[in-house]
């Protein structure tokens, strides 16, 4: 299949960033992964595979270009390990505050969030009884989040969601822990 750059310029109208996949002598195109997306890949890894995480997060992503890519595993598999490369965002940045609050930095954006309590962790808990991914740390930043600027009002943005999550996890566990056997 050949694309054009009239069809390139077409994608990232319509979807904004547009990703080539080259696997040999086959191309996919796909378009950015948003958190919707990855809600859903996840979804599936949960109900069955890493293979199907592959499966629909390709399915979820794919705008174009040759489809045996999806169908024909000499082609899937190799796309399946390159879709992770998706998960890599650049970390956040953290300050101690006064009275217990910590500043989150990613990229342009800025939050301030109060300690998270293990009361907080029970009521996310308890609002996702359906173990949905990353509904329980979206309700647990709306929880603890006392200063926002407008970007993490953005609920499907991976780029500010993940370094994000990463952070609030990271602040739950500022000492750390072993187990010895004696």
């Amino acid at each position: 299949m050949t694309v054009t750059q009239d069809q390139i310029n077409e994608w990232k109208e319509k979807f904004g960033g547009v990703w080539e996949l080259p696997i040999e002598d086959k191309t996919g195109y796909l378009k950015d992964p948003n958190m919707n997306d990855f809600k859903r890949a996840v979804t599936a890894m949960q109900k069955e595979t890493e293979i199907a995480f592959g499966e629909e997060m390709l399915s979820a992503l794919w705008i174009g270009g040759d489809t045996e890519i999806k169908t024909n595993d000499d082609y899937f598999l190799p796309a399946k390990k390159t879709l992770l490369d998706f998960f890599k965002y650049p970390d956040a940045v953290t300050n101690d505050l006064e009275n217990r609050q910590t500043e989150i930095l990613i990229g342009d954006e800025r939050c301030v969030v109060r300690v998270i309590t293990r009361e907080d962790l029970r009521m996310c808990e308890k609002k996702n009884p359906q173990s949905k991914p990353f509904l329980s740390q979206e309700y647990l930043f709306d929880m603890v989040v006392t200063e926002k600027t407008e970007g993490f009002n953005n609920k499907n943005n991976p780029e500010i969601r993940f370094p994000l999550y990463q952070e609030l996890e990271k602040l739950q566990n500022k000492k750390i822990g072993q187990l010895k056997k004696l």
